[in-house]
């Protein structure tokens, strides 16, 4: 692949790996040997807000490619906002057109290409962009609804009656639905008395021609679109996936852009800025809540010691285990109801956005976010679902 040196060439060649995966499909239900999906895997650093130098850009991400896999080589193209990585297995084309927004595009196995993309964002400085399930279901605006997944596991109540015990067993949520059943799935869930374990980890979206005209030369794309930023395109255009990459990349962008103007400051005797808060659509218990946030490890990557203020009410000074967010604490307030996040000015919004998605996951799918003259919460009169 290393032959490619513009994104016109680009689109050919992924235009060529969609259509063989499409004719493969439509002969065979399944991909052929050696075929792998078209995907593009969004990361999101907080190292180059301020229009950093080209240079540094190319320098940071080879070191860390290196770490990952020693063999790494970084090739320029004919763009300057588009570079080649090599690894010893692995091809990506790497769009750093928005240095705080990579898109990393690959035909290589999921197998091969996840964990390499999940090493690289774990290391400080760098994420996966977080989609909580507000956020995500905007996402139908892309296109039409074609499909969804749903994980959930209830991280703060034990199962009653449990005979089994130990730690893996917890009740958990894991399924899927393409298609017809889709819509009617999501109303039935979204309107029962379980939608709060409804936490939405996938979309899949059709954008193009439409699926039942038979012609030859019809283009589309059905893109899956996962929480964590991975986008896995099926179809015949590469150019319909890509707009949607960047549509995705705006959107989240914009919700980031806009949550770190809240930033909280104490300047020249006075406070500026707006806490955040997270309010549940049920009752929690604040401090299994906290043992489970605050711990430092996965998926929260918070750390803090927590002051009881009140029954059932905590405060935690917490820091970011993951970005650091320049070594400022946030400050947590958490009670059955809601918590109350406050943002340090000139720290990293995706702090904000990791919390809720993984609360949404293992919490409660049918919370929200609100900060002033905002609010991310499910909207039905926004997805074209109601």
């Amino acid at each position: 692949m290393g032959n490619i040196l513009t994104r016109s060439e680009l689109e050919y060649h992924f235009d060529a790996v969609l259509n063989n995966n499409y004719k493969d499909i439509k002969s065979n239900k399944k991909y052929s040997y050696g075929r792998n999906a078209v995907k593009s895997y969004i990361i999101e650093t907080h190292i180059f807000k301020e229009n950093p130098l080209r240079d540094r850009v190319l320098a940071s991400v080879l070191a860390r490619a290196k770490e990952i896999d020693s063999e790494t080589k970084l090739h320029e193209t004919n763009e300057e906002s588009l570079i080649y990585l090599e690894t010893e297995q692995l091809d990506f084309y790497v769009d750093i057109a928005d240095p705080r927004y990579m898109v990393f595009h690959s035909a290589d196995p999921t197998k091969q290409s996840d964990p390499f993309i999940k090493k690289f964002y774990s290391a400080n400085g760098y994420d996966s962009i977080w989609l909580p399930v507000p956020l995500l279901l905007q996402t139908i605006d892309f296109g039409k609804f074609w499909g969804m997944s749903v994980s959930f596991q209830q991280a703060l109540d034990e199962p009653e009656n449990d005979e089994i015990g130990g730690p893996e067993e917890t009740q958990d949520v894991s399924l899927s639905v393409k298609r017809h059943f889709a819509k009617t799935f999501f109303e039935t869930l979204i309107n029962s008395d379980i939608n709060n374990m409804l936490g939405i980890s996938k979309l899949s979206i059709l954008r193009g021609d439409s699926i039942k005209d038979s012609s030859t030369d019809r283009k589309f794309i059905i893109d899956d679109i996962k929480y964590n930023g991975k986008l896995t395109a099926k179809g015949n255009s590469f150019s319909r996936h890509s707009r949607l990459v960047y549509e995705l990349v705006n959107l989240y962008g914009d919700v980031i852009d806009k949550f770190e103007t809240y930033g909280m400051s104490f300047e020249e005797g006075y406070l500026s800025g707006n806490p955040f808060t997270i309010t549940f659509s049920k009752k929690i218990e604040p401090k299994k809540l906290v043992d489970l946030m605050f711990n430092g490890n996965q998926p929260f990557r918070l750390w803090g010691m927590e002051d009881e203020i009140g029954h059932k009410q905590y405060r935690v000074y917490a820091v970011d285990m993951h970005n650091g967010n320049h070594g400022n604490k946030l400050t947590f307030e958490i009670t059955s109801d809601y918590i109350r996040v406050s943002l340090p000015k000139h720290a990293c919004a995706n702090t904000l956005l990791r919390l809720f998605a993984n609360l949404n996951h293992y919490v409660d799918a049918m919370a929200k976010m609100e900060v002033v003259n905002y609010e991310l919460k499910v909207d039905l009169s926004r997805t074209r679902l109601s």
